[in-house]
């Protein structure tokens, strides 16, 4: 059976995720620890803070995608997973070489789950709780998985600029640009 568009882009995406995280890594691991840990006002302080945030709500939501629906995913099962979170600014990995390699990890675990995901589970229905455990939310699992990329999406802009306010160059970091140079991953 042919792959639907929506599993294709998802695919995509996962890939794109991986890409674009190998990108900004390399850049940030130039950087020295002052200049990762430097707070420049953004939500979660500094470079490396935001970076820890973005890794932390990943391993939440894959920890949701393994517990909130009634797939069981292969590649979940003995995934780093974070099933409760006391604070969305916790710390996971002080060490930045370290936080480099479980995002790695994290990248190869996201690329494989999406790998299992059929349209029929995506169209499942899905229920968790926010983080403070005071709102309980149902939906699609599609649903889900579009907030899971475009939050990182949306956590890498804002590294991006604290790195453009150091004054360094971070290069294409666009979806499209991905796609065009790398068109084996179609």
């Amino acid at each position: 059976m042919a792959e639907s568009t929506h599993i294709k882009q998802f695919r995509l995406m996962a890939q794109y995720n991986t890409w674009v995280n190998n990108q900004i890594y390399e850049l940030v691991a130039s950087l020295t620890p002052e200049e990762r840990r430097r707070n420049l006002g953004a939500f979660f302080d500094s470079i490396h803070g935001t970076l820890n945030h973005t890794l932390l709500a990943d391993r939440t939501w894959l920890g949701r995608f393994a517990t909130s629906t009634c797939h069981q995913f292969k590649s979940l099962q003995d995934a780093k997973l974070i099933f409760d979170v006391e604070s969305l600014g916790k710390e996971l990995y002080s060490d930045f070489t370290e936080l480099c390699n479980e995002r790695a990890q994290t990248d190869n675990v996201i690329e494989s789950w999406v790998s299992e995901l059929s349209d029929e589970i995506l169209s499942a229905s899905m229920q968790y709780h926010n983080v403070s455990k005071t709102v309980e939310r149902e939906h699609s699992l599609w649903f889900a998985l579009a907030h899971f990329f475009n939050h990182q999406t949306h956590h890498r802009a804002q590294v991006t600029t604290l790195l453009h306010q150091l004054g360094y160059d971070y290069g294409m970091t666009d979806f499209i640009y991905m796609y065009n140079v790398v068109r084996d991953l179609v």
